[in-house]
């Protein structure tokens, strides 16, 4: 008999903090599953336990018990290295604050993680993916002559510039206002459907998640509710 995963999984995942004698309860026996090329919007307020959840997704943290699986790796049973590795070819980060590096142009913070990886730039993908993101004609600017929106447009480039298979957002609105925002998060979906990624975006706006194939809802640690906008 053969059984069937999801792309990602995880399976009664607890992380558990200890001050003093108290317990807290990052993360409180979450279980959900989530399907390759699927946008997923992780929604809740602060210390609702999503960022703690993108953390383990994305190999930054370990669960204090339960198992994580994704791109059909069990996440929580790699070594240092390997986490390194799976971080580096699997996944690519969005983050809130850009992240962009001040004394490199565009296009250099964008190549980046593939000089790092140190591979052979397709050049002819990268501008493909700039002018997706309608950000070609800001190639050699620096980060600090342009707009929030489009620092925000860059990163969410260099995050697939790589060609990772998952990304992972945390609050890539946070820093932007309401009308870009918007612009904002429906090209980081239809770049990531065109290329076929699977996206998990947290945020604290719901009028974001909406633009989500499915929200999950977090509070207290848990994955509360799950549904369809």
């Amino acid at each position: 008999m053969v059984i069937r995963m999801a792309y990602i999984s995880l399976k009664n995942v607890f992380k558990i903090y200890k001050q003093g004698e108290e317990k807290i309860y990052a993360l409180n026996g979450v279980s959900l599953e989530i399907e390759k090329g699927e946008f997923t919007a992780i929604l809740g307020p602060s210390g609702s336990g999503k960022s703690t959840l993108l953390n383990m997704l994305g190999g930054l943290d370990i669960p204090t018990s339960g198992e994580i699986y994704a791109a059909g790796k069990q996440i929580n049973a790699l070594n240092e290295n390997q986490l390194a590795e799976y971080r580096r070819k699997t996944i690519g980060f969005v983050f809130q604050s850009f992240n962009l590096l001040p004394a490199l142009t565009i296009e250099e913070n964008i190549i980046m993680p593939i000089l790092l990886e140190q591979k052979m730039v397709n050049w002819g993908f990268i501008k493909e993916l700039m002018s997706e993101l309608e950000i070609e004609a800001l190639a050699n600017r620096m980060p600090s002559q342009i707009s929030g929106g489009q620092q925000q447009r860059a990163a969410i480039a260099r995050a697939l510039a790589n060609e990772p298979q998952i990304i992972l957002a945390d609050e890539p609105t946070g820093n932007l206002d309401t009308q870009i925002s918007k612009k904002v998060v429906l090209l980081l979906a239809d770049t990531c459907r065109k290329y076929q990624k699977t996206l998990i975006m947290i945020t604290h706006n719901e009028e974001m998640a909406a633009y989500a194939d499915r929200i999950i809802q977090m509070k207290d640690g848990k994955a509360e509710l799950q549904f369809h906008p």
